[in-house]
């Protein structure tokens, strides 16, 4: 009896373990399938999107080869013309595009290439149409709408009409928004920003201030930058002195030098003295607190003229250990200021027998300051190697301007110009 319930008992685990194989075996062939599915399908996507990447490796003469025998092959009529756009034979390119169409039934992908087309080549309305024309509100559609009507902003920006860019920049990112990629929308808010600042730019041109100021509050809805806070901050700095310092206090906190130092000294100087006269502490002391940071940070930003002095400089030669010789320039450098100086860079510019050459480096950093009044030390820059300076005799000069500033951001301040004798 024991004998037979242990072989049933055996039977069944024997059974059990085949069907859950079977399952397992069935599961993972379904899952990968599916992978491969999946990344079929993706691969195919992206090579759609990326028209310009379905001619690569690939010749004229190859593609036109491939379409005698696969004459209703949509695909290379698009190869064909995105290589003929490349080379600048636009009807030829434009003949292709059209066949693609047709012969592709209008699809959603032959109907973005051509529109891309379009719109690269100015032929803006056609482009809109064919973009309106693709079917569907799923991710790559909206993904090639936003592409098409990137582009059309694009090429009207370069047509000079800001309007149009706009309006096309704005339907843009309605489908950005929807695709879901955040780098590409970060993109499309950038460009699209930047076109209500170019616009605001031709209304202050035309005296049309109010159009101007509506133009940059929608650019900074759309992203916060520097440049549109101090524009804005200008339009109102006659009108509304407390309103420009708000903006312009914004743009001076994301980059220092979009701002003129000059007129946020003074307007700040402005709104001191009247908080001053009207007797509002409050105000008098917020304001003179910003007064003392703006200085601060200007102080620690912008090199002014006298206060980093370039001396005595000449040429050294050195030899490698393997008999190469190198080029020395070596100076004296001195800090002018009462203050330690935390970071410097330097930039030569050499004339050499009529060739500039350039040569940069930061010679001052916290960790090695230059020290403050009256210190003097030596810093040396080695010139690159291929400067000829074998056809040089004693009575020719070699012609240096000497630059520095504070930091990578800053404009160079040219500190002097000297002569140096071979």
């Amino acid at each position: 009896m024991n004998k037979k319930q242990d072989f049933k008992s055996n039977i069944k685990e024997y059974i059990m373990t085949v069907v859950v194989s079977f399952i397992m075996v069935f599961t993972i062939s379904f899952c990968v399938q599916f992978e491969l599915m999946f990344r079929s399908e993706q691969n195919v996507n992206f090579k759609e999107l990326n028209v310009e990447n379905l001619s690569k490796f690939w010749t004229i003469e190859e593609l036109e080869k491939q379409l005698i025998s696969s004459p209703d092959d949509y695909v290379l009529n698009v190869r064909l013309a995105v290589l003929y756009e490349s080379l600048n034979k636009l009807e030829k390119a434009n003949e292709f595009y059209k066949n693609a169409l047709k012969l592709s039934g209008r699809s959603n992908f032959s109907l973005y290439s051509y529109a891309m087309f379009c719109a690269r080549n100015d032929l803006f309305i056609f482009a809109a149409t064919l973009a309106e024309e693709l079917s569907g509100s799923n991710k790559q559609t909206n993904t090639y709408k936003a592409k098409i009507y990137e582009q059309l902003g694009i090429s009207f920006d370069r047509k000079n009409n800001i309007l149009a860019s706009v309006s096309s920049y704005q339907i843009a990112y309605k489908y950005a928004k929807s695709i879901g990629d955040s780098k590409y929308l970060k993109s499309i808010k950038t460009q699209y920003a930047r076109e209500y600042v170019k616009l605001a730019d031709l209304n202050i041109k035309n005296k049309d201030f109010l159009q101007a100021i509506s133009d940059l509050k929608n650019s900074l809805q759309i992203k916060e930058t520097a440049i549109a806070n101090y524009k804005l901050g200008l339009l109102y700095l006659d009108s509304h002195p407390a309103i420009a310092e708000k903006h312009i206090n914004k743009a001076f906190n994301e980059d220092v030098f979009v701002v003129n130092p000059y007129v946020y000294n003074s307007l700040l100087q402005k709104l001191i003295s009247e908080a001053q006269i009207l007797k509002k502490q409050g105000l008098y002391n917020f304001y003179n607190s910003r007064l003392t940071r703006f200085k601060n940070k200007v102080a620690n930003s912008y090199l002014y003229k006298n206060e980093v002095l370039i001396d005595n400089s000449t040429l050294v030669y050195k030899k490698s250990i393997w008999n190469k010789i190198k080029h020395i320039l070596v100076f004296e450098i001195k800090n002018n200021t009462k203050e330690d100086i935390k970071n410097l860079f330097i930039k030569a510019e050499l004339f050499v027998n009529g060739q500039k050459y350039v040569i940069e480096k930061k010679v001052v950093n916290s960790t090695n300051p230059l020290s403050a009044y009256e210190m003097l030390r030596y810093e040396d820059m080695e010139l690159p190697q291929n400067i000829e300076f074998n056809n040089l005799n004693q009575n020719n000069d070699i012609f240096v301007r000497y630059f520095a500033k504070r930091c990578k951001e800053a404009p160079w301040l040219l500190l002097k110009i000297d002569f140096l004798n071979i």
